[in-house]
Parts: structure tokens; C-alpha cells; sequence
């Protein structure tokens, strides 16, 4: 587990001082605790109720310095001076440390959810797909919490408080040699060697519990976010009691497995706390037994309370690791997830592309058994509107999909303007490609913003030129702050057209010499569709363009038309000619034309 954690702690790296300067101060407040106060009790206490117990060199100064009438009230205001010293130095050291290690836990927790957030936006659509987005955002938030918690708590008191151990042990040590109970002295060590047993055997128990709960809290999660994202459905279909029973089950099994946890992590408090007064009660019959004094008995006492603190905060620092354990594996789920489509180390420079496309004996599957896509050859040229049409499943969006290289073809190969697309960097393919979907996603920001998202930095002007052109302009303009009004999430807000002319405008701004329409009209209503054909017909003018449609109606401006069939171009040409020579292809268009 140790070693797992170990490959976090780079990012300790840039916050090096602020960590150092937290141990540093750890080791104080630990030396002050372990060996200042049982000190204090053994060497001051003492003498503020009988000065003869001086030691004699401070006793000669004093003599010389005060007079004899006043020497006990000097010596009285000097031991009580030295308790709040002593506490004020310990105080000031927890302070820092505590701070300093909050701090650098702060930091490390953004580092280490960044990390997870930027590897995420670098894994291939397939693995996102294959995902319970909510169980994602649970890895992202809560596990990086308790990973980010389980690196700075044992940084922290991994230092701090065996050193408080050690402090305590040394002035056992001391103590032992001091009043020749060396007996005494190996009976404390055996009792507090005894306490390390509970922690190890609770903490076996926690990692198993802690990992159960994670899992637990992704499915809750998960289930939360397809609900709020699904609230039309769930309202319509009359399920809101069927999604409250189902989230009530998840949070109640939830709870029972944390109560358990919880059980085993609160359990060990009382065990330690049953060994410490067992050992403390042993001192005190062994102590009396060798007629030890009572101010070396307390100290004794002291000093070896000082031993089981620590302990008890080690234990349950180990338990806390052993529950960071369970969220530290499903990080790590996370980030070590290959990239199976990484950029060319010599990456061939695309620049802007004129626009052809080739496929070369271009066969895919997504789950390696199945083809999708089988021994596709197709060569278009630039500036050609391509129609891809066939049933559902045929492979025409897994098609348009390869283009962007949002998948990795199995074999063959994609070309453009004759560059294989695993030569070039995926970014630099994907700025020559515009997208509009079926369902564009709308962000939650301002109309102007979701439609610079074509060319970020573009100016205010070059945006509403391109919104005129999609006719976003006269309906931004109706809303009370223009094209400044804040949309809600998923572009709430806004009608289904109004939506699809924003990702119109964003594909005008962009100006991307190849073009995907993937059912960029499929839900909309006849009136709506015809509308938003006359922006489309503007765009797709000068533009390599495909077109992913089930209805016949958005493809009459298509040059060319390819017909699939269970992953297979069948057919290839205009309409007149498909609908003579393709049988397939005159069944689609005539049932949508009765």
C-alpha cells in the first residue's frame, strides 16, 4: 500500500519548504509533548514546593543574585513561568504544523484531481463510454479527498508522532537509569509493544469495508446524476417514487457498510485506551512494589501516557491510510488507463487541409470480436457532400466517427489529403473537422461564449457574423441580456432549433474544411427541420461534408450518397442512380416517402 501512495508523493515536489517547515515544526511540538512535560513534572513541579530540590549549580546563582528572603518566590515565578513556555512553544509548533500541512494537503488534492481530470479528457471515447458517469465524478471529488487526506495525514504524523514516541521513550530511558528500575522500564516498553496488535488487526478490516463504501457512494452517485439528467423522463413516465425507493436502497446500503467501518474505527480507541490504563495500572503496583517516590512515579506515568497518544494517533492515521487505500485503487483505475490512441512522437504537421478523405480497407470493432465496420474503401474528394444512409446499426455514425479519430480503426487506414490520421496529431486533425450533432451540447455559459467555442479567442464581431449566418442573431437578440444571457445547464433555455443553430453558428465560426452532420436535424419537428436545412445548405458550400441522416429529407443537397448494410458499403452514387440499381436504398426512401 505504502509503495502506491509512494508514487504520489512527487507531488510534494514544488511544496517542498512549506512541508519541511511543517515536519520541522512537527518535531517541536512532538518534543515538547513527549519529553518537555514529563520533564517539566519530574524537574519542576518539585521545586515549586520545596526549593532545596535546585539542582545545586542554579542554587549557587540564585544565592548570589537574591536575596534569601525572596529566592522562593524568584524560584516559584521562574518554574511557573516555564509550564506556559513550554506549552506556548508546543502550541505554536501544532499551529504551524497544522497549517503548513493543510496547505500543502490543499495543494497536493488539486494536483492529484487534475491529474484524473486532464488524463480523463485524454482516454479514448471508448473508455468513457464503457463508464457510469456519476461513479467518474465520485473518483474525481471524493476519492482524490481521501487520497489527498491519506498522503498529508501520513506525511504528517509519521513524523510527528513516532517522534513523540521516541521523546516519550527517551525520558522513560532516562528515568529508568536514574532510579535503577530498568524492570520497570522493559514492563512499559512490553505494554506499549502490546497496543501495536489492535491497530494492525482493525486496520485489516477497515481496507475491505472502506473499499465496499467507495463503490457504494460511485452507484449513489450515478444514480443521482442520471436522474437529474433524465427529470423530463422520470416526470413523464411517473417515476419519481421508483427513483426515490432506488436512491433510498443505495444510501441505506451505503450506511451500513460506513457503520461498519465506523465500528472497527472506533472500536480501537477504547481497546488502546483498555491497554494504556492497563499498563498505567501495572506501573503503579510495580512502581509501589520497589518503593519508587511519588514524583518519580508520576513522571514515570506521564512519560509512558506520552507513549500510547502517539500510538493511538497512529493507529488511527493507519486506519485512515487503509481507507485511502480503497479510494487510492479506484484513482489509480483512473490513471492508469492506457492511452490506445497516443500522438506520433514525429507527428506529421496537417495545417489547414483541403479537405479529401480516403479510407483504405478500413475495418473496426469496439469490443475486438464484433465488426462494426468491415473493409470500407471509399475515396472523397474535397469540397463533396457525401450522404451516409442505411438502417440503424449499419455503421454510418461509426463511420463519420473515425474521421475525428474519436475511435482507432482495428485495421486499414484513414486518410487525409493523404496523411495517414495516426501520423498527425489528434488535435491537429480535429481542427480541420466541424461537428454538429443530433444533440449539441450547450455549456452553461453565455449564448456568445457556446458559440465561440468554434475559434476561442475569435472576436465579439466574428461571432455575430457567424450567429447571423446560422440565424441565431434575431432570437439572442430577443433575450434580456442578448447574447450575453447565461444559459442554464445542458442550454435549458433554449428550443431544440435554437440549440442547433447555436452549433451551427460554432461550426461557421470554426471553418473547418471538412464537415460532420450527424442527424444534425433528426429531432427536430418538418418546420423546424426545414429552417435549420437553409443554414445548413449555406455551410456545407466550399466544404468536404458528411452526412449522417435517417431522413431522406436532409440529404437533397448531397452530391454523393454510400449505402451500409451490417458494416459494409453496399452502394455507391446518386440518388437516381441508388434508386434504380440498390434495392435497399429504394425500400428506405420509399417508406418515407408514403
Amino acid at each position: 500500500m505504502m509503495k502506491q501512495f509512494f508514487r504520489f508523493l512527487v507531488y510534494l515536489k514544488p511544496l517542498l519548504l512549506p512541508f519541511i517547515l511543517a515536519l520541522l515544526s512537527g518535531v517541536v511540538a512532538s518534543a515538547a509533548s513527549g519529553f518537555g512535560i514529563p520533564m517539566m513534572i519530574d524537574k519542576v513541579f518539585p521545586v515549586v514546593f520545596d526549593n532545596s530540590k535546585l539542582p545545586p549549580f542554579i542554587q549557587d546563582i540564585l544565592v548570589e543574585m537574591v536575596a534569601p528572603d525572596r529566592l522562593h518566590m524568584v524560584v516559584l515565578i521562574t518554574a511557573c513561568l516555564i509550564l506556559p513556555l513550554v506549552m506556548t512553544i508546543r502550541g505554536v509548533a501544532t499551529f504551524i504544523n497544522g497549517y503548513l500541512t493543510a496547505f500543502v494537503g490543499m495543494r497536493v488534492l488539486e494536483e492529484i484531481r487534475m491529474k484524473a481530470f486532464s488524463h480523463l479528457q485524454m482516454l479514448p471515447l471508448s473508455f468513457h463510454e464503457s463508464q457510469k458517469k456519476g461513479d467518474l465524478i465520485s473518483r474525481l471529488l471524493t476519492d482524490t479527498q481521501n487520497v489527498q487526506a491519506g498522503i498529508t495525514q501520513v506525511s504528517n504524523d509519521l513524523i510527528k508522532q513516532p517522534m513523540t514516541l521516541v521523546s516519550a521513550l527517551c525520558f522513560l530511558g532516562y528515568q529508568a537509569a536514574k532510579t535503577s528500575q530498568t524492570s520497570v522500564l522493559l514492563s512499559n516498553l512490553f505494554f506499549v509493544s502490546l497496543s501495536i496488535w489492535p491497530i494492525y488487526f482493525f486496520g485489516k478490516r477497515m481496507v475491505e469495508k472502506a473499499r465496499r463504501a467507495q463503490k457504494e457512494l460511485g452507484d449513489i452517485m450515478a444514480v443521482a446524476q442520471e436522474n437529474l439528467c433524465s427529470q423530463r423522463e422520470v416526470r413523464s413516465y411517473g417515476m419519481q417514487g421508483q427513483q426515490v425507493a432506488i436512491f433510498r436502497q443505495l444510501t441505506e446500503r451505503f450506511i451500513r457498510i460506513q457503520m461498519k467501518a465506523v465500528k472497527y474505527k472506533q472500536f480501537l480507541v477504547p481497546v488502546l485506551e483498555g491497554v494504556c490504563a492497563l499498563g498505567l495500572g501495572y506501573l503503579l503496583v510495580r512502581c509501589n512494589s520497589v518503593g519508587m517516590k511519588e514524583s518519580d512515579f508520576m513522571s514515570f506515568a506521564t512519560a509512558l501516557f506520552m507513549c500510547y497518544d502517539p500510538i493511538k494517533r497512529l493507529g488511527m492515521t493507519y486506519n485512515r491510510l487503509k481507507q485511502a487505500q480503497a479510494s487510492l485503487e479506484r484513482l489509480n483505475f483512473i490513471l492508469d488507463q492506457p492511452d490506445n490512441m497516443p500522438d506520433p512522437e514525429n507527428p506529421v504537421p496537417l495545417g489547414k487541409v483541403k479537405g479529401n478523405v480516403s479510407f483504405r480497407d478500413v475495418s473496426f470493432s469496439y469490443d475486438g470480436k464484433h465488426k462494426v465496420l468491415e473493409h470500407i474503401n471509399v475515396d472523397v474528394p474535397a469540397g463533396q457532400v457525401v450522404a451516409l444512409v442505411g438502417p440503424s446499426g449499419a455503421g454510418k455514425t461509426t463511420f463519420a466517427s473515425l474521421i475525428p479519430r474519436f475511435y482507432e480503426v482495428s485495421s486499414g487506414s484513414v486518410h487525409m489529403d493523404g496523411v495517414d490520421l495516426r501520423d498527425a496529431t489528434k488535435a491537429d486533425v480535429r481542427s480541420n473537422i466541424s461537428l454538429v450533432s443530433q444533440s449539441p451540447f450547450i455549456f452553461r455559459n453565455s449564448i456568445i461564449e457556446n458559440i465561440r467555442l468554434g475559434k476561442p479567442g475569435a472576436s465579439d464581431e466574428e461571432v455575430i457574423e457567424s450567429a447571423k449566418k446560422a440565424s441565431v442573431h434575431d432570437f439572442a437578440q430577443q433575450k434580456e441580456q442578448g447574447y450575453y444571457t447565461m444559459l442554464a445547464d445542458y442550454g435549458d433555455g433554449l428550443s431544440g432549433g435554437q440549440k442547433q443553430r447555436v452549433a451551427i453558428a460554432r461550426a461557421f465560426l470554426k471553418d473547418a474544411p471538412i464537415l460532420i452532420l450527424d442527424e444534425a436535424t433528426a429531432s427536430l419537428d418538418s418546420e423546424s427541420e426545414n429552417k435549420i436545412q437553409e443554414e445548413l445548405d449555406k455551410l456545407v458550400v466550399g466544404r468536404t461534408t458528411f452526412i449522417v441522416a435517417h431522413r431522406f429529407s436532409s440529404i437533397r443537397i448531397a452530391q454523393r450518397i454510400l449505402v451500409f448494410e451490417s458494416g459494409r458499403i453496399i452502394a455507391d452514387g446518386t440518388h437516381d442512380d441508388l434508386y434504380v440499381s440498390c434495392p435497399l436504398y429504394k425500400e428506405l426512401y420509399d417508406k418515407q416517402s408514403i
